[in-house]
């Protein structure tokens, strides 16, 4: 499971953007791409803090 964690953050992020996408849930009335953005940038950002499996 160590060598997979930048994985499944990403599937997670991912996975939390497909939903978004299909439930149109609206979060703080923001439009869909500006939430799609921050959904994407935080799941870069969470992918780049998971160390690396050595």
């Amino acid at each position: 499971m160590r060598k997979y964690r930048k994985a499944i953050a990403a599937v997670i992020g991912v996975s939390a953007l497909a939903v978004l996408r299909q439930m149109e849930v609206d979060v703080f009335g923001l439009d869909h791409v500006v939430l799609e953005l921050v959904v994407s940038a935080l799941t870069a950002w969470g992918v780049y803090q998971v160390p690396n499996a050595g």
